[in-house]
């Protein structure tokens, strides 16, 4: 794990946001979920249009993203999705992954950092073989918008895009996200 001095400014930054977050809970969401049967912690049941709008306020920062993802906290890692800058090593990428809040915010990480991640293929074939499901998730998700945003040009192949969804995954989600993008 790697630490760092928090800048007064960062930290302000963060209780900001968690502030503007806060504003942003809707009982009815979160009373939905409830009837579903589904958890409800650690989340206020806010928008992602919200929450985009939300992170549209702000500038990626690395240190910032970092912090509020590892609230652990729906949310706030939607909004470190939105604001992770987008030159970070795998490392660090793959040590944020370890602490996903749920499949949702897995494929967020997918759909809005991973996939213009300049080492696609390979954090898509290392995550994919993990045998970690947020981890599969995000990379196929990755994978899919990334072949989708760069159909001229694309880092990674269609042939290996479909050697990721047909591929047997364990996971019950993970088979229906493989399934949805064949």
């Amino acid at each position: 794990m790697e630490y760092a001095v928090l800048s007064p400014d960062t930290q302000k930054t963060f209780q900001e946001i968690q502030q503007r977050i806060r504003r942003l809970q809707n009982w009815g969401s979160i009373a939905s979920l409830k009837n579903l049967g589904l958890p409800s912690g650690n989340q206020v049941g806010a928008s992602f249009v919200s929450l985009k709008q939300l992170a549209s306020s702000y500038s990626p920062d690395e240190q910032l993203a970092f912090l509020l993802w590892n609230t652990q906290k729906r949310e706030e890692q939607i909004i470190a999705c939105l604001l992770l800058p987008k030159k970070i090593n795998k490392e660090k990428i793959t040590q944020l992954i370890q602490n996903c809040y749920n499949f949702e915010v897995a494929e967020y990480l997918g759909s809005f950092f991973l996939y213009n991640f300049e080492k696609l293929t390979e954090i898509a074939t290392e995550w994919i073989n993990s045998e970690k499901p947020y981890m599969q998730i995000a990379a196929l998700t990755a994978c899919a918008r990334h072949l989708i945003l760069f159909k001229s040009q694309p880092a990674i192949s269609k042939d290996f895009f479909n050697n990721l969804i047909h591929n047997d995954y364990k996971d019950k989600y993970v088979q229906l996200v493989a399934r949805r993008y064949r």
